[in-house]
């Protein structure tokens, strides 16, 4: 009975979240501030993950897991609060992945963008699907984070976050 006990701690200490997501060609290209971007996915309808076609698909995919993670945390498909589902779609919240601060994407991004629906980005080297919230090796917790609280809790819930 005790080894059975260790292989299911084993299996669930060392198991990775399935990622649910498929990368697809960036819909938007028509859009001047989006039209760098190649590799797209949405998350759960109001969350958007747009990158560069230098990064990695594990690293995109590890971004969309994570906001699927901190929006829907009991893991059914629909976000968990409707009005934060609400505020971060008519925002059109987006995570922004780009090669590194200051590459040629990142300043058209920059130079184009003019909506509200973005607080962070992220960089290549600042994803690491293997150490998930790790300090110093993966910051897409953090940034991930900031944009769904600054996009969505702080003008939901000002009591609160204001």
């Amino acid at each position: 009975m005790n080894w059975v006990l260790i292989i299911l701690f084993s299996m669930n200490l060392f198991g990775q979240n399935e990622v649910c997501f498929e990368i697809e060609p960036n819909p938007n290209l028509n859009n001047q501030a989006l039209s760098c971007f190649t590799k797209y996915v949405n998350v759960l309808d109001c969350f958007d993950i747009y990158a560069e076609a230098t990064i990695q698909d594990s690293k995109v995919l590890h971004a969309a897991a994570i906001a699927a993670e901190l929006l829907d945390n009991n893991e059914d498909g629909v976000v968990d609060d409707p009005a934060l589902f609400n505020r971060l779609q008519s925002k059109g919240a987006l995570m922004p992945i780009f090669t590194y601060d200051g590459s040629a994407c990142m300043d058209n991004f920059e130079d184009y963008y003019n909506g509200d629906g973005v607080s962070a980005a992220l960089w290549r080297n600042e994803i690491d699907p293997n150490q998930p919230g790790h300090w110093g090796a993966d910051a897409s917790v953090e940034e991930i984070l900031h944009t769904i609280n600054d996009v969505g809790h702080v003008s939901i819930y000002p009591n609160i976050f204001g």
